[in-house]
């Protein structure tokens, strides 16, 4: 049964009209995202400290910030994030909340990165940032008192694709690979054409129809839907994919292709933990400081996540 929490908020979202609208503008989309997540996200506890950073892409640069708990020694493992919203919306400022969380819990660092966004910049700026982030990271880990061999990816809906772009593509773009992959609810194959898509079709946060708003404003055309970067599902030599914490929320269109993807993992040798919670919506990383399920979802996440970073580290070091 969905949380009962969330039950509410989405009643209160209908009946005060503040549901979603197919002519809703970006503009109007994004101030509502960023007031959902400043209203209802992770309280900020302290114990952090952030620095602002210009990453070089080929077209210029786009902004991250990176995250530290207080007082930590050099050499973290590092978290590199990216938020969700459809590839439209988002930010980093909006989700401060959870990569101050991330760092918290996980006692790690996070490097959150402001990608740019569809409209104004379509398929395939997103990723062709998320690759520059990565490389930036691999190349000024030093620089960012960091793990060089610990470097993991990860995000949350559009964000968990793009992680799972960078972890299927990075070599072929002459990178390393990242050590470990955190997934939320990811978008890893744009046809999206599976039972959960058909079943939760109406009053939850992500529904068919807003995936269509999101698609229409991200993709140039349809043939961008089967771009190996989008295809992931499809992608070759899934035995090559790191470590993965893949966390799944019933009530979301996209459960099914998120456990298509774990059991390719899987069925490939990948360690993969799979982990469904099953009170919980899709977006439920933007209302976690309303929500203790959500809350605990996430803790469980970071700490298993950051646990598997310092095993890999362990194995580094074994001779």
């Amino acid at each position: 049964m969905l949380d009962a929490r969330i039950a509410l908020m989405l009643w209160v979202a209908r009946r005060t009209g503040r549901s979603f609208r197919p002519d809703v503008s970006v503009a109007a989309l994004r101030a509502t995202y960023a007031e959902m997540n400043l209203r209802f996200g992770l309280p900020d506890e302290g114990g952090i400290t952030t620095e602002d950073h210009a990453i070089p892409t080929g077209e210029g640069t786009i902004g991250a910030r990176l995250y530290r708990p207080a007082g930590l020694a050099d050499a973290l493992p590092l978290l590199v994030f990216f938020h969700g919203g459809g590839y439209c919306i988002g930010d980093v400022a909006s989700y401060d909340h959870l990569t101050r969380f991330f760092a918290r819990e996980g006692r790690i660092a996070v490097l959150s990165v402001d990608y740019r966004l569809a409209p104004e910049f379509p398929f395939p700026c997103g990723h062709e940032d998320a690759f520059a982030a990565l490389s930036w990271a691999q190349q000024n880990a030093a620089a960012l008192r960091v793990d060089p061999a610990r470097i993991a990816v990860g995000g949350d809906s559009a964000g968990g694709g793009l992680a799972a772009a960078l972890s299927a593509h990075a070599p072929s773009r002459g990178l390393a690979p990242p050590a470990y992959q955190l997934l939320i609810y990811p978008s890893v194959d744009r046809a999206h054409d599976y039972p959960s898509a058909r079943r939760y079709d109406k009053d939850l946060p992500l529904t068919p129809q807003t995936i269509d708003w999101f698609t229409q404003r991200f993709l140039r055309d349809d043939a961008d839907m089967e771009h190996p970067l989008l295809a992931l599902l499809a992608g070759p030599h899934p035995e090559r994919l790191p470590p993965t914490y893949l966390l799944a929320a019933q009530y979301d269109p996209l459960l099914d292709e998120g456990r298509a993807y774990a059991d390719r993992l899987r069925d490939a040798g990948v360690p993969v933990v799979y982990d469904v919670r099953t009170t919980l919506p899709h977006a439920f990383v933007n209302i976690a400081g309303a929500v203790p399920a959500a809350r605990r979802a996430l803790r469980d996440a970071i700490t298993r996540t950051a646990a598997d970073l310092s095993r890999h580290s362990e194995k580094i070091a074994s001779p």
